[in-house]
């Protein structure tokens, strides 16, 4: 287990950890073992998203990760302002997300992003709108590949 209080990862929801369908949910596959790992790492994860919390929370709890997410951040809030805030607290936050919209709002509030390609969005779109590296599979070290020290040295994105 680790224990480095400024590491923290951001996900979002539908289209990285789950597929929403019809009312419905389900995790991609991998997203139970990412959740896993981060927690073995103690690396928190934080769950930023548009969808309202008791949906959220519906979802998390019958998926059985409700437990295992550190934060949520859900509704109609401002994902660039929610991103800086989470910087200010945690100097390793990473993001990962499925969408070019996604990818530049963690620019904007200047916090290291990475894309998800298997929520839909091309490896291309979302290297073109900034993404560190694309994913195409979620796995049991995501937390500690997005959170290494050598990517916020290499990116600028130095801890402070």
């Amino acid at each position: 287990m680790y224990d480095d209080p400024d590491r923290a990862v951001v996900l979002g929801w539908s289209g990285t950890l789950v597929e929403c369908h019809r009312g419905g949910a389900r995790l991609f596959p991998g997203a139970d073992a990412a959740l896993s790992g981060a927690r073995l790492a103690s690396i928190p994860v934080i769950v930023l998203t548009g969808h309202p919390l008791e949906e959220v929370a519906a979802h998390a709890r019958r998926l059985r990760v409700a437990d295992r997410l550190s934060i949520v951040i859900a509704g109609d809030r401002d994902p660039v302002a929610e991103l800086a805030a989470l910087r200010a607290e945690y100097t390793r936050l990473a993001f990962v997300g499925s969408t070019r919209a996604e990818i530049t709002r963690a620019h904007r509030a200047g916090v290291l992003a990475f894309g998800f390609s298997g929520g839909g969005c091309s490896g291309k779109s979302l290297r073109a709108a900034g993404a560190e590296s694309v994913l195409s599979k979620l796995d049991r070290s995501l937390a500690l590949r997005v959170t290494e020290q050598r990517l916020f040295s290499a990116s600028g994105n130095e801890a402070r």
